[in-house]
């Protein structure tokens, strides 16, 4: 398994542990971060060493992005309401989402092998 997706897998298992809300969505956060960095920059408006939340906002710009994965990804970066509460319902799915289109896009580029899944 390639060391991306070992990372995602850490961040999985660390979601599993934690109950708190907030810590959830920061794990989910990294996840997408990690995965959105593995794809080439310049398909999707990033730059190598971006931040996890930068890294998802220039992957949101991308005009390429299908509505679902964008949608995810929108979730993932916006605030919390002022009464605290996340537009993401299950942000480790929406993650998830990311880690699988990305997968896709690595996979069609001959860079992910079949069968590494992870969170699978």
């Amino acid at each position: 398994m390639t060391d991306w997706l070992n990372e995602i897998d850490v961040e999985l298992r660390r979601a599993e542990q934690s109950r708190h809300p907030g810590r959830i969505r920061t794990v989910a956060r990294r996840i997408a971060g990690t995965a959105i960095r593995q794809l080439p920059d310049t398909r999707h408006n990033l730059l190598a060493g971006e931040d996890t939340m930068t890294a998802l906002r220039g992957f949101i710009r991308s005009p390429e992005l299908p509505e679902e994965i964008r949608a995810a990804a929108s979730r993932l970066e916006a605030r919390l309401s002022p009464d605290f509460t996340s537009p993401s319902i299950d942000p480790i799915a929406d993650a998830m989402i990311i880690v699988g289109f990305v997968k896709e896009m690595l996979r069609a580029d001959g860079r992910v092998p079949r069968g590494e899944n992870p969170g699978e």
